[in-house]
């Protein structure tokens, strides 16, 4: 009668056979460079590689034979519990995605994929699980899609420039050689009155036209990073009160009255240039929309790391619809003065870009027939 009972000798060969296949197992699944881990029925790590271990930062000791409540917060850990009782009850397998903070502090894009072990029976006997990075795969994403936009928005400034170039630069050109050979022709025939109003047309058209060619000029510069921000101390009123000036003849050919509300000396961080622009392109704006007769308001409120400048008028009033597309240079927000005036909107564009280079907000308020009003931040000087 044979004997089937296995000898010492075989139970040693048996370990160390196990013990092979599982070197062989550990070397395996180390060679994988995403994290890997294996659970019992019970949920409980009977193995993972190295880079499950350092996902965790802790020694393949502290978590082999732990629950995921040794390990990991209570609030997480729950997560992961019943999501491992939903694949236990499960013939499907499990992919999820979520962000997850590794042991060094960073967060990181992971997908979850995690699968039933069943044994020969056909029993639930445990789960094995991997996570995929997918970090960069997803800032990858993201710079596309900025780019994108970036894209949109310089095929926008593109159209932009070419139709300022096209339209709005030669009207105004052609306006001023209309009416300057109509006085080089028939002088003789105009009295004083009529010279006078068409040297007055001339003179506004050019000066409007100067300020389209700056803004310009300016926006190109800003695109081709060729303006450089330079802020400094600045009193507020003394760069309010030059461009209140040189803004007064234009002012006064519609008969419009441009009126500073005095406070106490205000300190500010700026770049001058750029303000003067932004006042400019403001006053401006208001003119245009005034109606002859009326009046223009600018005013400082100092607030706690900021003033609050603003710029208000008693013209035509802006419409709802039109005030939301009126920094966005993708819109066509272009509209007439109350004498007709042409405008390319580039303006308002470039006193947002100016506004926001000193981290400084822009908005408008306005209500039909009762005029608007635009205001802006800029951040008071702090000599410390």
């Amino acid at each position: 009668m044979t004997n089937n009972t296995p000898t010492y000798q075989d139970l040693e060969k048996e370990i160390i056979k196990l013990k092979l296949e599982l070197k062989i197992q550990d070397k395996m699944i180390n060679t994988i460079p995403n994290p890997l881990f294996v659970k019992n029925k019970d949920f409980i790590y009977t193995n993972c590689n190295d880079a499950f271990a350092e996902y965790l930062g802790l020694p393949k000791s502290k978590i082999i034979n732990s629950s995921v409540y040794d390990i990991a917060p209570k609030e997480l850990a729950d997560k992961y519990y019943l999501a491992d009782c939903e694949l236990r009850d499960s013939p499907k397998n499990q992919t999820y995605e979520c962000n997850v903070k590794y042991a060094d502090g960073t967060l990181h894009d992971i997908i979850f994929h995690k699968a039933n072990i069943i044994d020969e029976k056909n029993e639930f006997c445990g789960i094995v699980g991997i996570m995929l990075d997918i970090s960069e795969r997803k800032n990858a994403e993201q710079t596309l899609k900025e780019n994108q936009k970036n894209l949109l928005e310089l095929n926008a400034t593109k159209d932009k420039l070419f139709s300022i170039i096209a339209h709005d630069l030669r009207t105004p050109f052609t306006s001023i050689l209309g009416f300057s050979e109509l006085l080089i022709e028939d002088a003789k025939d105009f009295n004083e009155l009529e010279t006078e109003e068409y040297l007055k047309l001339i003179n506004t058209t050019a000066k409007s036209t100067l300020i389209l060619l700056d803004n310009l000029l300016n926006w190109a510069k800003s695109q081709s990073r060729q303006i450089i921000y330079k802020p400094k101390k600045y009193i507020l009123s003394s760069i309010i009160e030059e461009t209140i000036k040189n803004s007064n003849s234009t002012a006064k050919i519609k008969n419009i009255s441009i009126n500073q509300i005095q406070t106490d000396e205000i300190a500010v961080n700026a770049d001058e240039n750029m303000m003067k622009t932004v006042l400019r392109n403001l006053i401006s704006n208001a003119i245009k929309f005034t109606n002859p007769g009326g009046s223009i308001t600018v005013s400082a409120i100092p607030k706690h790391k900021y003033v609050e400048i603003s710029v208000s008028d008693n013209g035509v009033g802006i419409k709802n619809e039109t005030l939301k597309k009126l920094f966005d240079i993708s819109e066509n927000t272009t509209t007439k003065g109350t004498e007709k005036e042409n405008g390319s909107g580039l303006g308002l564009i470039l006193c947002k870009e100016f506004v926001e280079k000193h981290k400084g907000d822009i908005w408008a308020e306005s209500e039909i027939g009762k005029g608007s009003i635009f205001k802006f931040t800029l951040p008071l000087y702090n000599s410390k």
